[in-house]
């Protein structure tokens, strides 16, 4: 079953088209990932997803529900998460998520042990009593995505969760999106503009550039398609020789892109033609990563 269908999604504000005719589907269970540059659209998807804003053109079904018919059947379902914390301060982590059961759902034992579970699972239980604003980003993060999973949503929509905390508390929700997503076979969707992460949780991958949809198709697969032609080479010259190493990587038609690693190294990106490197220039081929692949996806723009 298709937990989400998405036909045809524009979104404007005024002159500006933020989301531009995009489509793709969610099978349910699956974890599916928004990559994209800031201010491609990734937000404002997400938005439509969870009620917040309507389309100005499409069709969006949920759980076989239709965004413009069953918005209050949606909203029961879904749940979203993003950088902002949508907590109280002068509440307490317990007292907040039981402000929010209250809010999205009927407080019975159950509901109340739940509480108990998730601040337990978060780590939040030495805060449960002081108050959410002395937390740190990172533990209101947590308490965030606490608040999200009370009602058990069927889909848990992440908008950059881990935009701007800790490296050990990103591993942490990372970890427990994979495990709500195997344990309760939730549909995760999470946008992101951090590569590594929507590849490490991610089954399938949407790239969204300028408002488009330029990939979308299972990891494995863009992987399969792209390492056909695009290649990757280190390049190392004596360092007086950048300019002129420089130059003619400018000038190569078969060089899609190149960056500076060092005084004396490039990574250069070929599009599959053969390129004739300097004689005095020392050339490795690395192996081809997602980052690799985003990076040209986003400099060629959406098709």
């Amino acid at each position: 079953m298709l937990a989400i269908n998405v036909s045809g999604l524009t979104k404007k504000y005024k002159k500006f088209t933020a989301v531009d005719n995009i489509s793709f589907s969610v099978e349910e269970g699956r974890i599916y990932g928004l990559l994209g540059p800031n201010g491609a659209g990734k937000s404002t998807i997400m938005k439509v997803l969870s009620t917040l804003i309507s389309p100005c053109a499409g069709h969006v079904e949920i759980m076989g529900y239709s965004l413009e018919k069953d918005k209050e059947k949606i909203k029961s379902i879904i749940s979203l998460v993003s950088d902002y914390t949508v907590l109280e301060d002068d509440l307490t982590p317990y007292e907040n998520l039981k402000m929010f059961a209250e809010i999205s759902v009927s407080m019975n034992s159950q509901v109340e042990a739940r509480i108990s579970s998730l601040i337990e699972d978060f780590g939040l239980s030495m805060y449960k009593d002081k108050l959410t604003k002395n937390l740190s980003s990172g533990n209101k993060q947590k308490l965030n995505i606490a608040r999200a999973l009370i009602k058990k949503p069927q889909i848990l929509l992440l908008d950059e969760p881990t935009n701007a905390i800790d490296v050990e508390t990103s591993r942490f929700i990372r970890e427990y999106i994979v495990r709500e997503n195997l344990e309760s076979n939730t549909t995760v969707v999470i946008s992101s503009h951090y590569i590594w992460e929507v590849e490490q949780i991610a089954s399938e991958i949407g790239v969204i550039v300028n408002g488009k949809l330029a990939v979308n198709k299972k990891s494995s697969e863009i992987f399969s398609d792209y390492k056909q032609f695009l290649r990757i080479f280190e390049l190392a010259f004596p360092k007086e020789k950048f300019s002129e190493v420089s130059g003619f990587l400018d000038v190569s038609s078969g060089v899609s892109n190149f960056r500076q690693t060092g005084h004396d190294k490039l990574i250069v990106q070929t599009d599959g033609s053969e390129v004739a490197f300097p004689d005095f220039v020392s050339v490795t081929e690395k192996e081809l990563s997602l980052e690799d692949i985003y990076s040209h996806i986003v400099k060629k723009g959406a098709v």
